[in-house]
């Protein structure tokens, strides 16, 4: 990932030395700045959490001013480098304020969630949580992981994760939710989800709720 990746902030809203770093991952065509207003309710949960939302690494293919983490017509094999990208960066960001990736949080929507679930899987050090918000796996973002992957069971199964998704959404199929929860829970993961009646391609203060509740468990 370009150093020269712009990245929004928010520090922690307790004051002093953050105790977690949580990561937004923006969609595909959108930026930074998409998401980091989601720090102030999740601050709430999590009041010693600095917060930080980069701009993905490349313009977006169909909408200029957007960006995006790898072209959409690489579903899915596109979230496998971009995830070793983001990885990097994480570790750079972690260290910057002191922290290691078991403090660190990824909370992802749509192609953001796709990064989330990658890292999840092919981070050689354990996360303390992802979030993806309408997002999508397949079975190929899980065999990258083989290596992380003993007797079936991926070796950071214990870490929490929270899927969330609308059952009208019209761009990553509802379906995904259980598809999603299925690839993960195959490999040893307690998968949470939790589907948004009536919502389309999109977050809701429900979904904000449930992520909130989350959090909360991870002071």
């Amino acid at each position: 990932m370009k150093d020269n990746t712009n990245i929004y902030r928010q520090a922690p809203a307790a004051g002093g030395n953050p105790s977690k770093l949580v990561i937004f991952l923006h969609g595909y065509g959108a930026d930074g700045k998409d998401l980091i207003d989601l720090a102030n309710p999740f601050s709430m949960a999590l009041p010693n959490a600095t917060f930080i939302s980069p701009d993905a690494p490349f313009p977006c293919a169909m909408s200029p001013q957007g960006r995006q983490w790898f072209p959409i017509e690489e579903i899915p094999m596109g979230a496998i480098q971009a995830s070793n990208n983001l990885l990097s960066l994480i570790e750079k960001e972690a260290m910057s304020v002191g922290l290691s990736f078991k403090d660190v949080i990824l909370i992802g929507f749509s192609q953001g969630a796709m990064m989330a679930m990658q890292c999840l899987l092919i981070s050689k050090h354990q996360l303390a949580g992802i979030i993806g918000y309408s997002g999508a796996l397949r079975l190929e973002n899980v065999q990258a992981a083989k290596d992380n992957i003993i007797d079936d069971k991926h070796k950071f199964f214990s870490t929490p994760v929270l899927l969330v998704h609308g059952e009208q959404d019209e761009v990553v199929p509802f379906i995904s939710l259980e598809k999603s929860k299925l690839l993960l829970d195959q490999v040893g993961f307690d998968t949470n989800i939790f589907a948004r009646p009536n919502l389309g391609h999109g977050i809701d203060p429900d979904g904000i709720s449930k992520g909130m509740e989350m959090l909360k468990k991870l002071n």
